[in-house]
């Protein structure tokens, strides 16, 4: 959700929600100041607010403890039952805050929605966002304060909004950042395939070119029987040996160059509409390659070369997420 910056920033990156939660000192100072609560509730009103607080901030350290492995390489999903249980105890503390103390809990209410908006899927975070504004609007309505306490709904609406607009940026910068390290991984891919082709391949083509004429030399010469003739026959086997083992690595290593190369699904789909063309098979292709997205278009690429091997009617389907290759034929 956050672009990878560096690790020891998301260590600490937690803090920064830590910060929000001094203003909880206000609706806690209200309720400290309120006449109709006795001493008892207060106390345990507040010390619920300090767990309340406790728990917010170890949700979040484990929310950056993910993104770290996400960064490393590793899986990760903060949405987890985790976050959930996470979750329901805030809830929970907030309820029975409300009832020690009444609309005073209210004053919990926009970290509840931060909560959820950095730990839960998007449908789920709108529907707490959603819950939360009809809570603060009805529980004041409910008790006639509703005049006094409209703010509270406006406070909601702005945590809310400013949270999930954070996490869509931060989701944008991060897509962009795992964009730019796919795009470095397939420069280098690329860059690595043209030094093997490059080198490699034309110093194994040399050899094999030279063992060849080389042979041919050979032919033209003629050797007693004898020693020098057992020695004639057998540079003439090296030389023919030379030449199948420099086409067996000129072949490894076209293998090789081809599997370095990230195959493309726009090419691949030109590719084979030309390929069956010329075999009088008809091809329909419906939607576009940038549909798919980009983590899965080298996968359907291989899937679309390979299944240009047909006989009859072949079809490929093209789609956004979750998009598949489907051929009509039979292979």
């Amino acid at each position: 959700m956050i672009e990878p910056a560096s690790t020891r920033t998301l260590d600490f990156s937690w803090l920064i929600a830590g910060i929000w939660l001094l203003f909880l000192a206000f609706p806690l100072a209200s309720m400290l100041a309120d006449s109709s609560h006795d001493a008892t509730e207060k106390t345990v009103a507040s010390i619920l607010i300090a767990v309340f607080c406790a728990v917010y901030l170890q949700g979040f350290r484990r929310l950056t403890r993910f993104e770290q492995l996400a960064l490393s390489g590793g899986e990760s999903d903060p949405t987890d039952i985790g976050s959930r249980r996470y979750f329901a105890a805030l809830v929970v503390i907030t309820l029975t805050i409300h009832v020690l103390v009444g609309v005073a809990a209210l004053g919990v209410v926009p970290y509840v929605v931060a909560f959820a908006v950095f730990h839960f899927s998007w449908r789920a975070a709108w529907a707490v966002f959603i819950v939360a504004i009809a809570v603060t609007l009805y529980v004041p309505y409910d008790q006639g304060t509703l005049g006094d306490l409209w703010f509270l709904t406006l406070i909601v609406v702005a945590v809310g909004s400013a949270t999930l607009l954070a996490r869509a940026v931060e989701g944008h910068q991060h897509e962009q950042a795992i964009l730019r390290t796919q795009l470095a991984v397939s420069d280098e891919r690329t860059r690595v395939s043209r030094d093997v082709h490059d080198v490699l391949g034309h110093s194994l083509t040399a050899i094999v070119l030279k063992a060849e004429l080389c042979d041919r030399l050979l032919d033209g010469i003629t050797v007693a029987p004898g020693d020098d003739r057992g020695r004639f026959d057998a540079a003439r086997a090296h030389l023919v040996e030379l030449q199948s083992v420099g086409r067996g690595a000129l072949s490894e290593i076209r293998t090789t160059v081809g599997g370095l190369r990230v195959a493309d699904l726009d090419d691949e789909v030109t590719v084979a509409r030309s390929v069956l063309g010329d075999a009088g098979v008809e091809l329909t292709v419906l939607g576009d390659a940038t549909d798919v997205d980009a983590r899965h278009r080298p996968m359907l690429a291989w899937v679309v070369r390979e299944a240009v091997t047909v006989d009859g009617r072949q079809t490929v389907v093209v789609r956004g997420a979750g998009s598949t290759a489907a051929g009509g034929g039979a292979a």
